[in-house]
């Protein structure tokens, strides 16, 4: 009979060692005596009496049972002892696997014997949360099964629903979270300056300045950025990391490129340090982009492999940003074949994004894919497919690339006074310097490039210098400066070698072949 009692009391875990099974056998709630304090001892006769029971490590510390023996003595403990016993075995596991520092564990039994609260704390964590940690499924699942009435009560799990929800890319609830966060905060008899409040205020300031990011808008990524560092306690390590790489991502908006490099690095540095996962993978795609930027176009590749590492198999949705990053990395180079795979990578993930423009980065960059491949009804197919979709959800930050997409279609249909239109409402220079050297005037291609080139130089933007000077190079030798031309393309050629770019040069179709025929 003491064998079969701890059968059944221990079937609730999924692992299971002396210790715990002590634990879970308590006597105080009727087991029968002789299974109490002989964990150790029971699990190694079963072994040796071949009772489905499976070792996990060589000391030999750890087991598990067979899973249809397992879901066999749950169905009887059930009808054994019920919800109200089922549920205390459930709770003296998750206390000895929170004492031995497996939250996770932890969390699951505190969800299957209904304890709200131990649930709440766990899933908060002591230093992160555990969604943070990569536990984000069962964080989820379980907030999804709990009545509003309960959420209402408890402010703090709305909050940490909405940044669950920020974590896998479904945006589209987050804010209605967050606004009943504010309400059962309001209507709550908690000090609004008491640390616990100000953490909460803190936060969702924090998950908005996240909701900003998904949107573009710099001037609220550093508003509600600035806003959660006043509230949040400075023990607060996770969410202040976080808005340190949200200001990171504020400042490349900015054009501010050593100020972003300089926050990514921040952000990574310390998210590595504390285990904050997800900062990590942001912190890392960021300092990705700032490397392209640089034309570090290797160093880029490594950041962005590591994020693919990372985001496990099958991966986080934000892991599309790599995808797309190795994708440009590729067409840079020339590798079409490889940036058609990342896109359609990149794609694929995008798709599970809610509420981001990244779906429609992905088709705009797969509609300069059909132009490189001569592609014209291809590319203008999708050109049309990404606007509409950017219309529709009013995704506006990305109507200058439609338009810059639209514009090299039409450029290559020998539209220039569609590409003109184009340029001019959207502000694209170097649309408008391609069509004055179509049209025949370099004096006025020159006059536009030549400012272009000065601010790339003042702000360090080598990845829009190149370009520039590729295109006076093309304006010089139209107007008869040949020396000057083949200087200036020397210089080009010499700046994109150590990065092995390609398509720079490609791109501007034979008129530059001819040119880098006589170089």
């Amino acid at each position: 009979p003491h064998i079969q009692d701890f059968l059944l009391r221990t079937s609730i875990l999924d692992r299971m060692c002396g210790s715990l099974c002590d634990v879970v056998v308590d006597e105080e709630v009727g087991s029968h005596p002789a299974a109490v304090g002989q964990g150790q001892e029971i699990l190694h006769y079963l072994v040796r009496a071949n009772l489905f029971v499976t070792p996990l490590d060589n000391e030999r510390r750890w087991h598990r049972y067979h899973h249809l023996f397992r879901d066999l003595l749950r169905q009887r403990l059930q009808q054994s002892l019920g919800a109200a016993g089922v549920a205390g075995c459930h709770l003296r596991a998750g206390r000895w696997f929170e004492a031995n520092g497996l939250e996770l564990e932890a969390f699951t039994h505190a969800t299957a014997a209904g304890d709200i609260e131990a649930a709440a704390h766990l899933a908060e964590g002591k230093e992160m949360p555990l969604h943070f940690r990569g536990a984000v499924t069962p964080v989820l699942n379980w907030l999804a099964s709990l009545p509003s009435s309960v959420l209402e009560a408890h402010p703090a799990l709305y909050v940490l629903y909405a940044s669950a929800l920020v974590y896998v890319g479904r945006l589209a609830g987050v804010e209605e979270k967050l606004r009943a966060a504010e309400v059962a905060l309001a209507g709550s008899a908690q000090d609004a300056d008491d640390t616990r409040t100000r953490n909460l205020i803190g936060h969702i300031a924090a998950i908005r300045a996240t909701l900003a990011v998904s949107q573009h808008d710099g001037a609220q990524i550093i508003a509600q950025s600035r806003r959660a560092l006043e509230y949040l306690p400075l023990s607060n390590l996770p969410v202040r990391t976080a808005m340190t790489w949200s200001l990171g991502y504020a400042r490349q908006l900015q054009g501010d490129r050593a100020a972003a490099k300089a926050a990514y690095a921040a952000a990574l540095s310390a998210s590595q340090e504390i285990g904050h996962f997800i900062i990590t993978l942001l912190a890392l795609l960021g300092l990705g982009s700032m490397q392209e930027g640089d034309n570090q176009l290797d160093a880029a590749a490594v950041s962005y492999a590591r994020v693919l590492q990372l985001a496990g198999d099958p991966a986080l949705p934000v892991a599309c940003q790599a995808h797309l990053g190795l994708a440009r990395i590729c067409y840079a180079r020339n590798d079409l074949a490889g940036a058609r795979r990342y896109t359609q990578q990149a794609a694929h993930l995008a798709q599970q994004l809610e509420a981001t423009d990244r779906l429609a980065a992905c088709t705009l960059f797969a509609a300069r894919l059909r132009l490189a491949e001569r592609d014209l009804e291809g590319a203008a197919a999708l050109a049309a497919e990404a606007a509409e979709v950017v219309r529709r959800r009013r995704f506006t930050q990305r109507t200058p690339d439609v338009a810059a997409i639209q514009a090299l279609i039409a450029l290559r249909r020998g539209d220039l006074e569609g590409a003109q239109a184009l340029a001019a409402a959207h502000g694209l220079p170097l649309i408008e310097a391609r069509v004055h050297l179509l049209q025949g005037d370099a004096p006025a291609a020159l006059a536009l490039l030549e400012p272009l080139r000065g601010q790339a130089e003042a702000e360090g933007w080598v990845d829009e210098r190149l370009p520039v000077m590729v295109l006076q190079a093309l304006a010089l030798h139209a107007q008869g400066g040949e020396e000057a031309a083949l200087r200036l393309l020397q210089a080009a050629l010499q700046a994109a070698e150590p990065a092995g770019l390609i398509r720079v040069f490609v791109d501007e179709g034979p008129v530059l072949a001819a040119l880098l025929q006589e170089a």
